[in-house]
């Protein structure tokens, strides 16, 4: 049985619910931070059956004393951290930068870049203080290249990938690992109404993926928990796409 503790921000839908069921499989502790507080029940209850126990934590990234509060429940629930999963986020529909808002601005980089790098520097002392950490952020093909109508978004999610890179390098000798994962177009609850009510936006967003199908939850979560073994401790500073070949070239 795994016992390590570990961490999923936006943990009760999407990627992030996929990654808990995949960690409480392999009996990993498992912390959701989310906001979504109708959702929880149903997904502790979904994992009682697996060995590892899940608790819900409400806590809202945008807010700073949320987070501090966040990873004190951590501390004295379990008195160390292991893994983390930094996954919370959304994106703004594609339009031209100059068509941005300060408020999307302000979303956006509070969301993707601020709480990203809150939640790493409480994560990191846990970590440093235990002696072993291993960290995923979730960045994005928007992170490694980018494309009309994304400045913004892309913007952001280079900051996370170079974020992962630097903080890597900072804590190499610390038994840490820092490393992010950058995900294709994935079938989760935002995207699966478009099968019924647009369907063909629904079969352009599937073949937007080379392999001409969605990604789903689990197929991101599996690269995360391989990240968070013991046995993964050479793998640092790197970014990798799960994304069927989105970011290897034109097609």
């Amino acid at each position: 049985m795994c016992n390590k503790i570990a961490l999923v921000t936006g943990g009760l839908s999407g990627i992030g619910k996929g990654t808990v069921l995949e960690l409480s499989k392999k009996g990993y502790n498992v912390v959701i931070f989310d906001i979504q507080d109708d959702k929880a029940d149903k997904i502790i209850e979904e994992c009682k059956e697996y060995a590892g126990e899940v608790i819900y934590k409400h806590c809202d990234l945008f807010n700073s004393a949320d987070i501090r509060k966040g990873f004190k429940f951590i501390k004295e629930k379990y008195g160390r951290l292991d893994c983390a999963f930094n996954n919370a986020g959304f994106g703004i529909l594609s339009k031209p930068f100059g068509e941005v808002t300060e408020k999307e601005i302000d979303m956006e980089l509070g969301i993707l870049v601020k709480a990203h790098m809150m939640c790493m520097i409480y994560e990191l002392k846990m970590m440093k203080d235990n002696g072993f950490g291993r960290i995923v952020n979730t960045t994005s093909g928007a992170g490694l290249v980018s494309s009309k109508g994304m400045a913004l978004y892309s913007a952001c999610k280079h900051a996370i990938s170079g974020l992962t890179k630097a903080v890597a390098l900072d804590y190499a000798t610390n038994n840490i690992t820092v490393n992010a994962i950058a995900p294709g177009t994935i079938e989760t609850e935002l995207i699966l109404p478009y099968k019924e009510t647009n369907p063909d936006e629904y079969v352009k967003w599937a073949k937007a993926n080379p392999s001409g199908r969605f990604g789903q939850p689990y197929d991101i979560a599996r690269v995360v928990t391989f990240l968070f073994d013991e046995e993964s401790d050479f793998i640092n500073g790197i970014i990798i796409p799960v994304d069927s070949g989105s970011v290897a070239g034109t097609r």
